[in-house]
């Protein structure tokens, strides 16, 4: 018995680490000043574009990962992505031109943009539903560890060089060790859903899924707005510096790490409801943050937003999985994945086009919209969980 509790903790422990490093391709973003002064030559833009590239391969990619899965499996998918990503990710710390530099970057993209979507699927695949909620929380958990580790590591390595903060990537063997000594391939396409435990059905979608692609899509618009706009907010309203805006991303990013250990308590306590209830807290919490002009109590109002965000994401990802068709958890989560990414992509654009729509440019109306969308999305969605709970009650 103590024998099958070790195996069983190894491989839950194994599929947390896979979310390790899954939004750490930023991490090397404090180098771009040392970069643009290598590559002189070449516009900002284009400099800026060694950290942001990682993400156009985010894009699509993941759509693939589930047909190479039915393919290949899990383990060997995992593998395989998390290979390309330590070379890809790796490369600038020996090359010196542009072009190479750029192309290791698409590669460290595309090969994190494989793995992605199984750090969802082993956990909805492998584990029940009890067991997946809490998983799904500690991913979250996991993946905000992950970041605040690598930014530390490269900030450490920046002090001695740039093409040295690429050194950060190493972390990508943590994952793959465990995935290639503790991941049994038994699990390749296994599923707890399926009677047979062996789900050989193919991959397919359906609208459901889409929608929550969108949603997905549409509060995340909103969660980046904080990153785009907050460090302006506090500079230009004089409530603090650029080390206090830097401060409290420091904070949010550690808010989500709590977060995710309480989500399966807070959803023990709100159920159903627990994605409205936290979509409302978290929206009118930023909305309050932003009417006060002290630094102090903006951090509070800014962590309690965090926070339930913190237990929205999860929440929404396991309402997700339900909806999922049996076999397609992989390539249902792409789809999600697909969503988040495209948001984090188009946040600038779509922040400028609500101020044009709206004519406030401003940073603070910007924030206050963003707080606006989740409080309104919280609303709609309590209604709607409220009558199908109804239903099913009359049912």
């Amino acid at each position: 018995m103590e024998k099958g509790e070790q195996y069983k903790r190894s491989v839950m422990l194994t599929v947390l680490s896979l979310s390790l490093i899954i939004s750490g391709s930023n991490a090397v973003s404090g180098a771009i000043p040392l970069m643009q002064r290598h590559f002189s030559n070449m516009p900002t833009t284009a400099v800026e574009l060694i950290v942001t590239i990682p993400s156009f391969a985010s894009i699509f990619v993941p759509l693939l990962s589930g047909y190479i899965e039915k393919g290949i499996g899990k383990r060997s998918l995992s593998l395989i992505g998390l290979g390309l990503a330590i070379i890809g990710g790796l490369l600038p710390v020996f090359v010196i031109s542009y072009i190479p530099v750029i192309l290791s970057r698409i590669l460290l993209g595309v090969g994190l943009s494989l793995f992605t979507p199984l750090t969802v699927s082993y956990i909805l695949d492998l584990y029940d539903k009890d067991e997946s909620n809490a998983l799904l929380g500690y991913r979250n958990a996991v993946m905000s560890l992950g970041d605040t580790a690598m930014l530390l590591i490269a900030g450490v390595l920046l002090k001695i060089s740039w093409h040295l903060t690429f050194g950060v990537f190493l972390t990508l063997l943590i994952p793959f060790s465990m995935i290639l000594f503790f991941m049994p391939k038994k699990f390749d396409h296994y599923s707890i859903m399926s009677k047979s435990g062996e789900v050989k059905a193919k991959q397919r979608t359906n609208l459901a899924i889409t929608i929550y692609a969108l949603i997905f899509l549409v509060i995340t618009l909103a969660y980046s707005t904080i990153f785009i706009k907050l460090a302006d907010y506090i500079v230009n309203n004089h409530i603090g510096d650029a080390s206090a805006a830097s401060f409290v991303f420091s904070v949010l990013t550690a808010t989500s790490i709590v977060a995710g250990i309480a989500y399966k308590y807070i959803f023990k306590l709100l159920k159903a409801y627990t994605t409205a209830i936290s979509a409302i807290i978290a929206g009118i919490s930023l909305i309050i943050a932003l009417l006060n002009q002290n630094l102090t109590w903006m951090v509070v109002f800014i962590v309690i937003a965090g926070f339930f965000w913190g237990i929205l994401n999860p929440h929404l990802t396991s309402m997700m999985a339900d909806q999922s068709p049996e076999g397609s958890v992989t390539l249902s989560t792409s789809i999600i994945v697909m969503g988040i990414n495209l948001a984090y992509l188009i946040s600038p654009y779509y922040n400028a086009f609500v101020s044009k729509l709206f004519h406030n440019f401003s940073s603070g109306f910007s924030l206050t919209f963003a707080g606006v969308v989740w409080t309104i999305f919280g609303i709609i969605y309590l209604i709607y969980i409220y009558f199908s709970q109804k239903q099913k009650s009359i049912s």
